[in-house]
């Protein structure tokens, strides 16, 4: 589902914690959160199934977050956390999910680099019932070019279970090179990131390879008397599917292409240290040979942030 793709993305994250520098007192910090708000999607759909309704919702989405920060010595930290999201539709009750992830990333600096290995797991449920169980597990390291500038390699398996679509189980093998430039006192920086997935299916119709790019823009910057974060990403792949198939737009058999283009603004206003306004605006175009792939959707949220 494109809600694990997203929550999955948090090793950026992480990797940015890295940058910061350690402390030798810094020894134990929790952190949680929580959050209501509304999603207007304009063509629900399920994005591990390819399916696409066609018909527009509004969604409630209630989630909740905690995070743990260990700084066992001077280099060596660890970073665990676990959080959940409901998203029940008004009208389309049969897309109505839970996602449950748990995470747990061991980080140790030496000198300019950070060497780290983090673990993911994360399983969903589709109209109150099983649906998707991910097993995910990485290795990288963090490279220090000047003052403000890291790269990040990174090799990352994993492997998913569908509760009722077991020729969809996969394993895949994933590599990833990330690029960061922070400027203005570390409140903003720009990422680029180059990707590669190849992924092996039960059904060899599922398996495919997939080069990608993808780009971020993040600046907290203070206005109004207020704090305020402001997100832009995009995200392109290609796949390529192994297995030869009738082809939608031609009368022969072909292998199957998919273009996959993602776009997302964000925008986070700090109301207090404790509470804040959360909005997104999300576009995907997944065109494809085979019909069923072949769609658009826009999402669009409003909600309300409290942390502790």
């Amino acid at each position: 589902m494109a809600l694990i793709n997203r929550l999955i993305a948090a090793p950026a994250t992480l990797c940015l914690l890295c940058c910061l520098p350690v402390q030798a007192n810094d020894t134990l910090s929790v952190h949680a959160s929580v959050r209501a708000g509304l999603e207007q999607q304009s063509n629900v759909n399920i994005s591990e199934l390819e399916q696409a309704s066609g018909q527009s919702d509004v969604a409630t989405l209630l989630e909740a977050d905690i995070r743990v920060q260990w700084q066992t010595t001077p280099a060596l930290r660890l970073d665990g956390g676990y959080s959940v999201q409901d998203k029940n539709y008004h009208q389309a009750d049969a897309f109505d999910s839970r996602l449950q992830l748990a995470h747990l990333d061991a980080s140790y600096q030496l000198g300019a680099t950070t060497i780290g290995a983090n673990l993911y797991y994360a399983s969903a449920d589709l109209a109150q019932a099983r649906f998707l169980t991910l097993q995910q597990a990485s290795l990288y390291s963090m490279h220090s070019i000047g003052d403000s500038s890291f790269v990040r390699p990174a090799i990352t398996l994993s492997d998913k279970t569908f509760a009722r679509f077991s020729e969809r189980n996969a394993s895949t093998a994933s590599a990833s090179l990330d690029a960061f430039w922070f400027f203005a006192s570390a409140q903003r920086f720009i990422t680029l990131g180059l990707l590669y997935d190849d992924e092996d299916s039960r059904d060899p119709a599922f398996s495919y390879q997939a080069p990608g790019i993808r780009v971020r823009f993040s600046a907290s910057y203070p206005l109004w008397q207020l704090e305020h974060k402001l997100q832009l990403g995009a995200k392109w792949s290609q796949r390529s599917y192994s297995a030869v198939q009738p082809d939608d737009n031609t009368a022969a058999a072909s292998r199957r292409r998919d273009n996959q283009s993602q776009f997302e603004a964000s925008w986070q206003l700090n109301l207090s240290a404790k509470l804040a306004v959360l909005t997104k605006l999300e576009h995907g175009d997944f065109s494809s040979t085979l019909q069923s792939a072949d769609y658009r959707e826009t999402r669009s949220s409003l909600a309300l942030q409290l942390s502790f």
